[in-house]
């Protein structure tokens, strides 16, 4: 009776988080020189997280585990678009991974979320990630990555074969898709940037891969995961997880195994106190989606 008490007790408390942290949504447009940068912001407590999303997406990307995060962390999740994607402007003369996450920097600075931070980034979404850590390891206390681009896979072969791919969508892209084509036109001057980017050691990261990369040779597929492993090999406080049975968009595939991962890497930032409570939500969270999964 007790048992069925707390559990009943726990869901309650899950969903009057949830009604909470609904509520507490808002984009926001920011300028940072002569351009809008949207940002999506669920408003928490304590520490953010930051989401970083692929090449080709914006913030909605997330818009799956925005809300159960929410719920169970209690934090202020931050989901933008960048530059020519989304809701987010374009500058046509000033583009590139360097300044992207310089309009970052300066749009977190205009709300406040310029301190301590959690990065969760997916697909190429991690080599800006991996900038920011870079230009800030005192403020990124742990980040997540999402099947995400290192700096090891941007070999010139690699660069040739994304090339190659997507040469004849070009005129399209500049036409339809700005954002898209110039993210590709920079493609080669952000892998020599990245190439000189050392990734502070300090910061503990969860590296989720999939099982089934967007490659079409073995080739591609067997040096994405060897440059995964050699980068969850090169630090004691980085975890390589391989998704079972998943592709690309892992978070769409499954969505509870990097939910979790999240929680678990944001619980290892805080205290004591705070991460049992946390881990509390986090189980009746699991517990409630336990149970729908047998319901018929």
């Amino acid at each position: 009776m007790l048992a069925k008490r707390f559990i009943q007790l726990a869901f309650l408390f899950y969903s009057l988080s949830a009604s909470f942290a609904m509520s507490q949504t808002t984009d926001t447009q920011v300028d940072v020189g002569g351009n809008q940068l949207n940002f999506h912001v669920i408003k928490g407590q304590g520490m953010p997280i930051l989401f970083e999303a692929g090449g080709g997406d914006d913030s909605t990307v997330w818009s799956g585990i925005l809300p159960p995060l929410a719920r169970i962390t209690n934090a202020t999740l931050i989901a933008y678009d960048r530059p020519g994607f989304g809701k987010s402007g374009l500058d046509r003369k000033r583009h590139g991974i360097v300044n992207g996450v310089s309009d970052l920097e300066k749009g977190l600075k205009a709300l406040g979320y310029d301190g301590s931070i959690m990065l969760v980034a997916h697909s190429l979404g991690g080599l800006y990630a991996e900038l920011y850590a870079a230009r800030h390891p005192d403020r990124v206390k742990s980040i997540v990555l999402i099947d995400a681009t290192e700096s090891c896979f941007l070999t010139p072969e690699e660069l040739d074969i994304t090339e190659k791919t997507y040469k004849g969508q070009m005129g399209d892209f500049k036409a339809h898709r700005p954002g898209v084509y110039y993210l590709l036109s920079d493609y080669r001057a952000m892998a020599d940037v990245m190439r000189k980017v050392a990734f502070p050691p300090s910061i503990p990261v969860t590296d989720i891969v999939s099982q089934h990369p967007p490659f079409s040779s073995e080739a591609e597929r067997q040096h994405w995961e060897d440059c995964h492993q050699q980068f969850a090999r090169a630090a004691t406080n980085r975890k390589g997880i391989l998704a079972v049975g998943t592709g690309h968009y892992i978070f769409h595939d499954n969505p509870a195994l990097v939910i979790n991962a999240i929680v678990k890497a944001y619980a290892d930032t805080l205290d004591t106190e705070q991460r049992s409570s946390l881990l509390e939500r986090s189980l009746s969270f699991n517990m409630q989606e336990t149970n729908k999964q047998g319901t018929p």
